[in-house]
C-alpha cells in the first residue's frame, strides 16, 4: 500500500475567515472554485457516503460553523486541504508517510483516526517546528521510504514557507 504526502503554502487567515462565515455568497464562491474537486471526493468515497453527508456538507458545515456529520471525519479533512489549497498552492507531493506530530488544523473540525492526517503549522512556528522534525530519527514520524531524501525534502519544504512566509499544512494519506 502507497501512502503519500502533500505539502501547501496556504494563508491561515483566510482559511480561518471561512469557518462559522454563515456567508451565502462565500458558500456559493467556493462551491463554484472547488467544484471539481469536492465532486472527485464524492465520487472517490462514494461507497462511504449518502446524499446528506458529502463534500459539499461538509463545506457547509464549514462555512456555517457546525460540525453535523463527525462520524466523516475525513471529509472535512480534505475539504480542508481542498480550502488550503484554494487560499494557497500545493509545493510537495512524494510517496512517504511522515507522522511528525500530533494532527492540527487552522479551523475546528473533527480529525480522522485514520487518513488524511494533518499537520498545520502557522508562520510562527516554523523555525521551530522545523528544528523539531529535522532532529527526528529515523522511523520517528519519518523514514519510512528513504529518510535522507525524506529529510531533504522536508528542509524544501520548509525552506519554501520561510521564504514565502506562509502557513504550512501537511497531509498525509
Amino acid at each position: 500500500m502507497s501512502y503519500f504526502v502533500y505539502a501547501y503554502l496556504t494563508e491561515a487567515d483566510k482559511v480561518k475567515s471561512i469557518y462559522g462565515a454563515c456567508d451565502d455568497l462565500l458558500m456559493n464562491q467556493l462551491k463554484a472554485s472547488l467544484k471539481q474537486e469536492l465532486d472527485r471526493l464524492n465520487e472517490y468515497f462514494s461507497d462511504s457516503l449518502n446524499t446528506d453527508k458529502d463534500a459539499y456538507a461538509a463545506l457547509a458545515d464549514i462555512v456555517n460553523g457546525e460540525i453535523r456529520y463527525p462520524e466523516i471525519a475525513f471529509m472535512y479533512g480534505y475539504v480542508y486541504e481542498k480550502i488550503c489549497s484554494h487560499y494557497g498552492k500545493q509545493i510537495y507531493d512524494a510517496e512517504n508517510l511522515w507522522q511528525l506530530d500530533s494532527q492540527s488544523t487552522f479551523i475546528p473540525i473533527p480529525l480522522s483516526d485514520d487518513f488524511p492526517y494533518i499537520i498545520s503549522i502557522p508562520v510562527s512556528e516554523l523555525e521551530s517546528k522545523r528544528t523539531e522534525y529535522t532532529s527526528l530519527q529515523e522511523g520517528d514520524g519519518i523514514g519510512d521510504y528513504d529518510y535522507e531524501q525524506e529529510m531533504d525534502d522536508l528542509n524544501f519544504i520548509f525552506d519554501e514557507a520561510i521564504e514565502a512566509q506562509k502557513d504550512l499544512v501537511i497531509m498525509v494519506y
